[in-house]
């Protein structure tokens, strides 16, 4: 399959043009980082519009620590994959304690990435949620939970690509008003670097940098 986007800038840009089209009033980007943050940066360049991010920190399973079974935003909104937890058998109180031991270091995400800005006021605005792909869709179900406490007009999910499950999860909550998704995966197993020609990292030092007002990227 040969990458639909050169880099995740492009991803931003291509998403600009579809939301362009549908003209939404007083938009704020908030993207998901790290991988979020150049595609939120150039989409919110393109819409000459607000841009910030949402840290979010997923919930890691005991004993593979490199898959998650949801995730949790600073505030502790949280979305869980309750059928994983079923089948692995994990208690509330289990979850509870996982939460726990993570919500410090989004915190400390949040700090680092903020640097003292006060998070931006959401009521009333049409806020574009983004980030590089929708794999399980847990990820962003906790950023839309947490943005929909703080009062917008309408929320929006703007993502490159995304995985059939992943787009199934967001399409079935409520609360939001439009996704937006250029590449829809229908593949049992979701690749997310084979979208994109450059995938490179994206460091915590490169958020503080797209969240910078100068920033042109």
């Amino acid at each position: 399959m040969t990458a639909p986007f050169h880099n995740r800038r492009e991803g931003g840009e291509k998403l600009a043009r579809e939301i362009l089209a549908a003209g939404p009033a007083r938009p704020v980007v908030l993207a998901i980082p790290r991988g979020g943050a150049p595609v939120g940066r150039a989409l919110a360049n393109a819409l000459a519009c607000p841009f910030d991010i949402i840290p979010l920190i997923k919930i890691p399973i005991p004993w593979a620590p490199e898959a998650s079974y949801g995730a949790v935003a600073p505030d502790g909104t949280r979305a869980i994959n309750e059928p994983l937890l079923h089948r692995f058998e994990l208690s509330e109180k289990e979850l509870d304690m996982a939460i726990q031991a993570v919500l410090p270091i989004v915190k400390k995400r949040e700090e680092t990435y903020r640097q003292d800005r006060p998070f931006p006021s959401l009521k009333g605005k049409t806020v574009i949620i983004t980030d590089d792909s929708l794999a399980s869709g847990y990820t962003m179900l906790a950023a839309v939970r947490f943005v929909r406490k703080t009062g917008p007009q309408a929320v929006i999910v703007a993502v490159p690509v995304a995985s059939e499950q992943g787009y199934t999860l967001l399409s079935s909550e409520p609360g939001i008003n439009g996704i937006v998704v250029l590449v829809k995966d229908t593949e049992q197993v979701f690749s997310l670097p084979s979208f994109y020609k450059e995938f490179d990292t994206v460091s915590d030092d490169d958020v503080v940098r797209y969240l910078s007002p100068t920033d042109s990227r």
